[in-house]
């Protein structure tokens, strides 16, 4: 017998050799245990001492040396029987938790300028993006991580449409962006004030950050629902939005 079944109940592979090898032997030495399992003996004192504890082994004490016996393989069917009961006690709550979360939105926050660089690298996998920011003032501390970004979005050719802030900072980062991208990148000026730092949207998350050195996190929504609210936003802002050169 191999040892994949008693693998797949949770015991160690090595753990498995040696109680395979004490049902072979019967009550045995660790030499002998070693022997037939193709183990070392310091590895097979090792897991005997855990087979012990899982009630798998038993000490055996012959003219006062120490020997070794594995118990019934029935003992494996109890445990799993028990572990089977204990799990289906747990079910209700389990389900319960689950029931509580579906429908809710996943809401983290991300904070200091490892949180906030976090973001971005997991917003590089995605394959499209559109973003509202106003980053050209606050674009320091990032801006190695922005052109990594950029220079990933330009190998994966990431569909991504920004509209910015309209004032003489942010259209020269957007400038700087666009010739790292590439055609995949477009960008338009907002025709209201108010636009501050990063909002993107990608898959089913919207990422609001908040770039000031004194404050600096993200807030992070995934939510099909809110992501898809906010796209469609957006996408009538791009309409009123103005290109620019």
């Amino acid at each position: 017998m191999d040892t994949k079944a008693l693998v797949g109940l949770g015991i160690e592979e090595k753990s498995a050799k040696v109680y395979l090898a004490g049902l072979a032997l019967g009550t045995t030495s660790v030499q002998d245990l070693a022997r037939k399992s193709g183990l070392k003996r310091p590895t097979v004192y090792l897991h005997l001492d855990e087979l012990v504890k899982q009630g798998l082994f038993e000490h055996v004490s012959i003219n006062n040396k120490k020997y070794y016996r594995a118990v019934e393989p029935q003992v494996l069917e109890e445990r799993l029987k028990k572990n089977l009961m204990t799990l289906q006690k747990e079910i209700p709550q389990l389900m319960a938790l689950r029931a509580n979360t579906m429908g809710r939105p996943q809401v983290q926050v991300f904070e200091g300028e490892g949180g906030v660089t976090r973001v971005y690298e997991e917003i590089k996998k995605a394959h499209s993006l559109r973003i509202w920011s106003n980053i050209g003032p606050v674009a320091a501390p990032f801006h190695n991580t922005y052109m990594e970004m950029s220079e990933e979005m330009r190998t994966r050719a990431t569909n991504i449409h920004e509209i910015i802030a309209n004032n003489k900072e942010s259209r020269r980062y957007s400038r700087l962006v666009a010739k790292v991208i590439g055609p995949s990148y477009s960008a338009r000026t907002a025709t209201v004030e108010g636009l501050e730092n990063d909002t993107i949207i990608y898959d089913n998350v919207v990422a609001i950050f908040r770039l000031h050195s004194l404050n600096m996190f993200v807030v992070w929504i995934e939510d099909p629902t809110i992501a898809g609210t906010m796209r469609a936003v957006f996408e009538m802002a791009w309409k009123t939005a103005r290109p620019f050169k």
